[in-house]
């Protein structure tokens, strides 16, 4: 069947070479229309209950989108004139930007301290701020320093740097398509519902990075060489994200195209063989991107390295093929083109597509990770290899016959390299080494694995001297910390009274109806536990900033002339404290609706000690022994949980996708070999140089990340060729000659193959690391490293263990005779 087909297409070559070609075209078209998305809600977990608990709980409370502004003035004093007119000026540009919804800074920072007005009521009533006319300059900046609200919050702890918080617009509209989402009452539903939300998700992205590009030009305006102007916040992080992707998109295009053409004429020796190669490889990936953006799919953080691996493994596919055509070629030289044609496809098409469909296994095991991202790049490189694989053979099939008939060369390597790696594996002693070496590699990846983490920092994601960075450390160190963190305490509502407790007074009944209004809902419960609890968090390692109700209360005792507010001063407050301010002073830390006690943190997300998961679980039980007796719920939801969950999922799910992939592929290598030998050894050439890649990991303390979870897939994906190949080669060889010619002609054969391929691919990987995103970068040094790992498997290791497989069948048949 595929002989006929082979044969239909090579006889038509040009009609094969524009089919497919337009087909590529029309296909390429919608690879414009592919977005990238690099928001934090691209990083969650669609089913995460905390997710929905952080949803929910942000419905109670308003201004949890923020950014924020750092300025640090040459002359390190905010508080001067010159500087309260810039920052006054900055304010005031900040709110003409269209989707912020206010500003907050010490410039309208409310002082309830500074002026000359002493009685509370009467100041309430017209709340002066640092540049009111009646207001201390001295007093202000001492009640700026102290303040409880402002403190490590818009102003430094040392008086230097000052922090200007920029509250974005609520997306009302999100919520609800969300909350329907949810709602949905079938899976149809819901996909109409995802698709109405990425619609308005690609119009808000649009809106988000109009208004960022505003502040920024709004920030350089005012940035001079003195006077230093820091951004930061989440859609800071996923704005520079999204630059970064489209720039390393745009770098691994232009540097793969200069070292792969390097490469192919290192290896081939002729423009036709660099050229070829290339456009399967270009057209293949604008074919597939076509695809994805038909499939509603997104670049992502982690999707964005797509490009490297879909062009990589079909430059793999393509090198196996161009090699065995040139091998042939070399063998019958006065053959039709046709013939030698038809004779490659042939001879690769198992071999090929069994290593296709293992290197998809590979990619496929992702969707074990439960975060859609990786989910979609599992799919994203399923389909993508697929299509390779499909577009290689017809354009090899059509152009190499088009082509005029030319004699072709293969590089020697000095030293003969694939003759030395072969004799290594034939020599008895040095075989016995290289077991020793792999027995030694399996009991250090054994331990390095035990010490494997996953800790990652939205700080050190970037570069050293990026901007963002810069920015990021600044406000992490010096403004109370950059990672968003809640504690929710919720008050048990007050049971129904029993039938013996009804006879209450008429005076007993008023009280009680007095108790549900909101001015009395204070009381020195509710006081003794934001107290309790807010000091317990200000005394933990890696929490930056605090604020809650006792940030309230501590304000009120520095105005009550060191007297505790007590609980109608408090209701007094709720009352008659203008809306503006009451909005930074109660309500988001108060929800008497929902009867709960909310504190804000910020953690130092760029402390190197900092184990987050940790961290939170011993949080959670600190908040349970402190509480135990108050009856009350404690919630911990936020941002950096979040993200743990995310970070926690992939760690959980990094050994479900190892299973999958070992036992699919060994099945798998069971039914192409026929052989259960040559499936245990082709699984261990693989495994080995992964663990040892996972050890260093855990031995170096790289942590794994959201990019590193997919070496496992990608590496024993890519490394299963080579043992399929080496060994289908090798079969062939071991029917008519001794052990060692079937060998050394394995090794000068397709190792010259595998050699080829695995440097493409290390040369393809290497542009990762131009990237200034971390992840992607250690991404493209540990694929660099277990490629060559892999390449010395299938070059020392699996031709040990065929000898040593075939030397004891050869005893064995000798002691038959």
């Amino acid at each position: 069947m595929l002989s006929k087909f082979l044969k239909l297409i090579i006889s038509y070559p040009k009609t094969t070479f524009l089919g497919t070609f337009f087909i590529c075209l029309f296909l390429s078209f919608f690879a414009f229309k592919i977005s990238v998305d690099a928001s934090a809600e691209s990083l969650l977990l669609e089913d995460d209950t905390d997710l929905k608990t952080f949803r929910e709980i942000s419905k109670h409370y308003k201004n949890d989108n923020f950014l924020i502004l750092a300025f640090k003035p040459q002359d390190e004093n905010p508080f001067s004139k010159t500087n309260l007119s810039k920052l006054q000026k900055l304010h005031n540009d900040l709110e003409k930007a269209p989707l912020i919804e206010r500003v907050f800074s010490i410039i309208n920072a409310p002082l309830l301290q500074s002026s000359e007005n002493t009685d509370l009521k009467e100041l309430l009533k017209n709340i002066p701020d640092i540049q009111s006319k009646d207001v201390n300059q001295t007093k202000a900046k001492n009640e700026i320093l102290n303040n409880p609200f402002y403190k490590n919050n818009i102003i430094s702890k040392n008086g230097r740097i000052t922090g200007i918080i920029i509250y974005l617009k609520t997306d009302y509209i999100y919520n609800e398509l969300i909350e329907k989402r949810n709602l949905a009452k079938n899976e149809k539903e819901k996909n109409a519902i995802r698709l109405a939300i990425k619609k308005h998700q690609d119009q808000q992205k649009i809106l988000n990075k109009q208004n960022l590009d505003f502040i920024k030009n709004i920030i350089k305006k005012y940035e001079t060489n003195q006077d230093k102007l820091y951004l930061g916040g989440v859609s800071m992080i996923a704005d520079d994200m999204i630059t970064y992707i489209k720039s390393d998109l745009l770098i691994y295009g232009v540097s793969l195209v200069f070292l792969l053409a390097i490469a192919l004429y290192y290896f081939f020796r002729t423009w036709r063989f660099v050229l070829l190669p290339l456009f399967i490889c270009f057209i293949s990936l604008s074919a597939a991107s076509g695809v994805f953006a038909l499939l509603n799919f997104q670049i992502t953080v982690i999707s964005s390295n797509y490009v490297a691996l879909v062009l990589i493994i079909t430059l793999s596919v393509v090198i196996h093929l161009i090699t065995h055509f040139i091998e042939i070629s070399q063998t019958y030289p006065n053959a039709r083109i046709q013939r030698l044609v038809l004779q490659t496809l042939l001879a690769k098409a198992k071999p090929s597509l069994y290593a296709i469909v293992t290197t998809m296994i590979g990619f496929f095991s992702l969707i074990f990770s439960n975060i859609e991202p990786i989910i979609k790049l599992g799919i994203m490189m399923s389909v993508g290899i697929g299509l390779a694989l499909i577009f290689s053979y017809l354009f090899l099939a059509s152009i190499l016959v088009l082509l005029k008939p030319k004699q072709y060369h293969k590089k020697e390597f000095k030293f003969n390299l694939l003759e030395f790696c072969a004799k290594i594996s034939l020599d008895q002693k040095k075989r016995y080494i290289i077991y020793g070496i792999s027995c030694i590699a399996i009991l250090v990846s054994l331990f390095g694995i035990s010490k494997l983490r996953v800790e990652n920092s939205f700080v050190n994601y970037f570069r050293d001297g990026s901007e963002i960075k810069k920015g990021l450390l600044v406000i992490d160190k010096n403004l109370g910390g950059t990672l968003p963190l809640d504690v929710i305490i919720r008050f048990k509502n007050n049971q129904t009274a029993t039938n013996s407790n009804k006879a209450l007074d008429s005076f007993e009944d008023e009280f009680e109806d007095l108790e549900k209004k909101d001015t009395y809902w204070f009381n020195s419960k509710k006081t003794r536990i934001a107290k309790k609890v807010h000091e317990f968090l200000e005394h933990q390692k890696f929490v930056g900033s605090v604020l809650s109700l006792n940030s309230l209360l501590i304000l009120g005792k520095n105005i009550n002339h060191g007297e505790d507010l007590d609980d109608f001063a408090l209701a007094f407050l709720n009352e008659n404290l203008p809306q503006n301010f009451k909005q930074d002073l109660i309500s988001p830390f108060v929800n008497i609706k929902n009867n709960e006690l909310r504190f804000t943190m910020r953690i130092v997300d760029s402390d190197p000690n900092l184990r987050r998961n940790e961290f939170l679980i011993k949080l959670n039980e600190n908040l349970h022994k402190l509480l135990k007796n108050d009856d009350v719920q404690i919630q911990i939801t936020g941002i950096m949980v979040l993200y743990n969950n995310m970070l926690q999922s992939l760690f959980s799910s990094q050994f479900d996708t190892l299973v999958f992939v070992i036992l699919a592929i060994f099945i798998l290598f069971i039914f192409v070999f026929r052989d259960l030998k040559f499936s245990i050894i082709a699984i261990l050439v693989n495994v080995i140089p992964l663990s040892v890649v996972f050890a260093l990991m855990g031995l170096c303390q790289i942590p794994l990340d959201m990019m590193s979870i997919t070496i496992a897939a990608i590496a024993i994906g890519i490394g299963v060729d080579d043992a399929i190949h080496y060994i289908y080669r090798f079969k062939e060889e071991i029917k008519s000659k001794s052990i060692e010619e079937a060998i050394i002609n394995s090794h000068l054969s397709i190792g010259s193959a595998l050699y080829y391929t695995t440097i493409s691919i290390v040369l393809g990987f290497s542009v990762m690391m131009s990237s200034n995103f971390i992840p992607t970068i250690y991404f493209g040094v540990l694929t660099v490293f277990v490629m060559i790992l892999l390449l010395s498997g299938s070059l020392f290791l699996l031709p040990s263990f065929l000898i040593s497989i075939y030397s004891k069948k050869a005893k064995l048949e000798n002691q038959h005779k």
